[in-house]
């Protein structure tokens, strides 16, 4: 069983990127937590960052087609300078696991979860898209 953090904690102070380093080489729990406590935690930082679900699915699509070299060639990967970093950092720690087509799909699955995760936060509030 493992402790359940608080908001705050979550947006600033977990290690998202080396969660998706670690995740994308090991499978087992190093993945798990890739899809549990980082995923949660990654959602929160882009809400914080006013990153919505839609452009982080279409990242993951892109992710997908054309691979971590491709996205990181994107001029604008979302919207917003702070919201950019964020998101250039996801995908530097993600290529820094090495390019392969696994790899790749598996981000990008994780990325559409990142995104399920803001849209189910935002029903629940109440606040749709």
């Amino acid at each position: 069983m493992t402790n359940v953090l608080p908001d705050a904690e979550l947006m600033h102070g977990y290690d998202v990127e080396a969660a998706i380093t670690r995740g994308l080489l090991i499978d087992g729990v190093p993945r798990q937590v890739l899809f549990g406590e980082a995923a949660i935690a990654a959602s929160y930082q882009a809400e914080a960052l006013r990153i919505g679900p839609y452009p982080l699915g279409f990242l993951a699509q892109y992710v997908r087609t054309g691979g971590f070299s491709a996205a990181l060639d994107l001029p604008e990967p979302v919207i917003g300078r702070e919201a950019g970093e964020l998101v250039r950092g996801w995908l530097r720690a993600a290529a820094g696991a090495g390019a392969n087509l696994q790899r790749e799909v598996v981000f990008a699955r994780w990325l559409a979860e990142v995104a399920l995760l803001i849209t189910m936060r935002r029903d629940v509030r109440g606040e749709g898209e």
